[in-house]
Order: structure tokens, then C-alpha cells, then sequence
């Protein structure tokens, strides 16, 4: 058996048990170099995860990229279904009718769900290998963690950023609703800002895709984009597919896009996802809305004094050495009016 392009490195539950965790919890490294430029030693970098990725990572490093893929790259709660069905609607012809008929998740398929629950039906990454192209596939892995062929097939990658503050938030009240935590919320932000939940850290994630935002390959947008200027996202996402939009069929996406319209959309909603989840779970959880309140700024009234200045002085002491401030990643257009 090939050995693996991953070794795991447990980490001490007396660090994680805050976070109600059942089960191994681990930081995964890579075992050889990375094929693309990474922010600092790339062998001192992880990626915190479940145990049951480990059977998943190597299925996903060695996944079989097409050069006509479209990937959605984010961190955990930033915007990443909002993004999945603008682009699936800009690659399918706006078939609004096919996005209805088609839950998300069949449409454009989140290649390691096999980790985050482990007795799907349906293999995840065998259905992204069967879907015909051009394929929009899903994945919150960092960069050096992704299908190794998309730095040599060159495939076109979506990235979008979220102020963490609000992103840990939003994944604190997914923690609760799809995995069952019941422990407090400052808690579970001094776990985020530990890099102790999937798929974190989120500066390391975020910096590799920001060094990489002015390759033609990589689209580099934010939620808080979005939330202020969606009709420009839509079209420089256009422009970066090379797809022609005009003022009707961008007046109907804006709409379809609204965050009330989203949250009441059937294929976006991820019924299926938490019906998943409580299947995996062997007991009822709380009734839990996927697409939340898909505000900008909502740590304010959510947080503490004390958590937010804990996460202000997080962010300065790693952005501080780049020059950046959150405004940077915030604000950035690809494409400049």
C-alpha cells in the first residue's frame, strides 16, 4: 500500500475537550513538498481535522482534476453556499429551474464531506468524479491540502473571506445545531482562535489564496463583497469564467442571490447535509437553519468586550508582519472599476 501524502499528529484532549468532541481530533501534516508557493515552512504547517479524514485526505490530494474544473475554496462559515449557487447559475446557463430541481450538494459537491461523516449513502468524492463537466466542487481544505493536479491543470479557483469574527460566530452556532455542542461560546472561540476546529487555522488558509490573488487561476472576493456590491461580484466572476451576463439575467441572479431567497431555497438550505449529520449523530439535534442571519458585523451583538478585543489583538499579531489589516482581504476586486 502507497504510503500516505499525510501524517497525523494527535492532539492532547485536554486541549480540545472544551469542544465536546468525541472520538480522535489531529493536526495533519503533509509528508511532501507542496506543488505551489505557501505562506512560511510548509512542514510546520496542519490543518486541524476529525480523525475520520484520515482515509479521506489521500482520496482527495489524488482526485483526478479536469482543466475545466471550477473549485469554491473558503474557510468554514464564509459565504461558501452563497458563492456555490452564483457560480453554478453563471456555469449552467442561469437554468434556474435545474437549480431547483437538484439539491447543492448533488450539484456541486463538497469533496470531503466523507470526513465529516463517515456513513454517507453516497461517496462524495466518487459522485464529484462522475459529474460531467464543466464541475463546480466544493472543499474548506487549505491550499497545500487540495487535489494536487489543480497546480499543474491549472483549473479556475474561487476564494472568498470572511472577518473571522463573524465566520467563528456563525461556526460556533453550526457547531451547535450540526454537531451538538453544548458547551459555552467563549469556549468555542478560544478553540477557533487556537486553530483547533476543522479545517483551521484561518490565517495560514486565508494568506496562501491572498498571495495568490492576482494569478489568473485565482479569484479572490469576500463576503463582505458581496453583502455590499453583489451585481459587481457577479460580474467580475463572469469575467473571470469568460461568461457574458446581461442587465436582465444579472437583475434576476441579484435577486435569486438575496439572503431571504437563499434561506428559503430547498437545494440551498442543506436539509440533506443536516439530515446526514443526525443520522451520524444517533440522536435528535436541535433544529438548526443552515443560512442563518447572513449579516456583516453580527460578532458585535453576539460577542463580549473582552472576546472581541481577544480577536482584534489574534488578528494583529498575525497580519501585523504581512503589512494587512482585515480591510485589505475585505475590500480587495480582482478587476478595478
Amino acid at each position: 500500500m502507497p504510503n500516505s501524502c499525510f501524517c497525523a499528529e494527535r492532539i492532547p484532549f485536554d486541549q480540545i475537550e472544551k469542544l465536546s468532541i468525541t472520538g480522535g481530533y489531529s493536526r495533519f501534516y503533509c509528508t511532501e513538498k507542496p506543488l505551489l508557493p505557501i505562506t512560511d515552512n510548509w512542514r510546520k504547517r496542519f490543518c486541524s481535522l476529525a480523525d475520520t479524514f484520515k482515509p479521506v485526505l489521500d482520496r482527495v490530494y489524488n482526485f483526478a482534476v479536469r482543466p475545466d474544473d471550477v473549485y469554491i475554496v473558503t474557510s468554514t462559515k464564509c459565504g461558501t453556499t452563497w458563492a456555490q449557487e452564483m457560480t453554478w447559475l453563471i456555469l449552467n446557463d442561469f437554468n434556474y429551474q435545474l437549480a431547483r430541481d437538484n439539491d447543492i450538494m448533488i450539484r456541486s459537491p463538497f469533496l470531503e464531506f466523507n470526513g465529516v461523516v463517515t456513513n454517507l449513502p453516497n461517496d462524495t468524492i466518487d459522485e464529484a468524479d462522475r459529474l460531467q463537466s464543466p464541475r463546480l466542487l466544493k472543499s474548506h481544505l487549505p491550499a497545500m491540502f487540495l487535489p494536487r493536479e489543480i497546480w499543474t491543470k491549472k483549473p479556475k479557483i474561487i476564494y472568498v473571506f470572511r472577518n473571522p469574527k463573524d465566520a467563528a460566530v456563525s461556526y460556533f452556532h453550526h457547531w451547535c445545531g450540526m454537531v451538538g455542542y453544548k458547551g459555552t461560546k467563549e469556549d468555542f472561540v478560544q478553540s477557533y482562535i487556537n486553530g483547533h476546529v476543522n479545517f483551521n487555522p484561518f490565517w495560514p488558509h486565508i494568506l496562501d489564496f491572498w498571495q495568490m490573488r492576482h494569478d489568473s487561476q485565482v479569484f479572490f472576493t469576500s463576503y463582505e463583497r458581496m453583502k455590499n456590491d453583489l451585481a459587481s461580484v457577479i460580474k467580475d466572476v463572469c469575467r473571470f469564467l469568460d461568461v457574458h451576463i446581461n442587465d436582465e439575467q444579472l437583475g434576476r441572479l441579484v435577486n435569486h442571490l438575496s439572503f431571504e431567497k437563499m434561506q428559503n431555497n430547498p437545494s440551498c438550505n442543506h436539509a440533506k447535509e443536516f439530515e446526514s449529520l443526525r443520522h451520524a449523530a444517533g440522536r435528535e439535534l436541535e433544529k438548526f437553519c443552515f443560512l442563518r442571519r447572513g449579516i456583516v458585523g453580527s460578532h458585535r451583538d453576539e460577542l463580549s468586550t473582552n472576546m472581541i478585543r481577544e480577536f482584534d489583538e489574534w488578528i494583529d499579531t498575525n497580519l501585523r508582519e504581512y503589512n494587512l489589516s482585515i480591510e485589505d482581504f475585505i475590500n480587495y476586486s480582482k478587476y478595478f472599476s
